[in-house]
């Protein structure tokens, strides 16, 4: 891949990823569990979405968007815990794809892909990140009771995925139907 357009996909992903934390807090801020914790995450899904379609270069710009908003944020204070979590943010769907492709039908062309292989996708992604995230948290002393934690943030994580790929699912659908007159 060039690097003009590694760099258009890690800058557009991190803007995305941006923008739709932005608009998960308005939508659904009544539902966070705890700090870094919601009942429903949006950002998931495109966290999924980038890793599947661009791969270490989506990973990236998740990375990027997690460490952008992580340093606006200022009450958190402590930037190793931030940087590792907003790492994790993008190397936990890069880990779930690579789990995929290996514990499922998912092929790196990411041909065949049916609803089912994306719902065991979306599972897996989620209870790696929830995992991966609240045990980075029970070890920095951030998270008061870990396995609540990993409980919520996986339901956040999977219903966030869930709307992001069923909402771009319906977006393709209409497109497909405008262009075909």
């Amino acid at each position: 891949m060039h690097v003009q357009s590694a760099t258009l996909i890690v800058g557009v992903t991190a803007l995305f990823y941006v923008a739709l934390l932005f608009l998960n807090d308005f939508l659904f801020s009544t539902l966070d569990f705890s700090a870094g914790v919601a009942w429903v995450f949006l950002p998931s899904g495109l966290r999924l979405v980038a890793v599947l379609l661009f791969d270490k270069w989506g990973a990236l710009g998740i990375v990027l968007g997690s460490l952008m908003l992580a340093f606006h944020d200022l009450r958190l204070t402590d930037p190793v815990t931030v940087g590792v979590a907003a790492c994790i943010s993008g190397l936990a769907p890069l880990l779930a794809r690579q789990i995929c492709l290996s514990l499922t039908d998912l092929k790196v062309d990411l041909k065949d892909l049916t609803a089912l292989s994306l719902v065991r996708i979306t599972l897996i992604f989620s209870a790696v990140s929830a995992g991966l995230h609240q045990s980075w948290y029970a070890w920095r002393g951030v998270s008061d009771n870990a396995l609540s934690g990993v409980l919520v943030m996986f339901c956040g994580d999977m219903l966030g995925a869930m709307l992001v790929l069923y909402a771009s699912k319906v977006a393709l659908s209409l497109d497909a139907r405008l262009r075909g007159g």
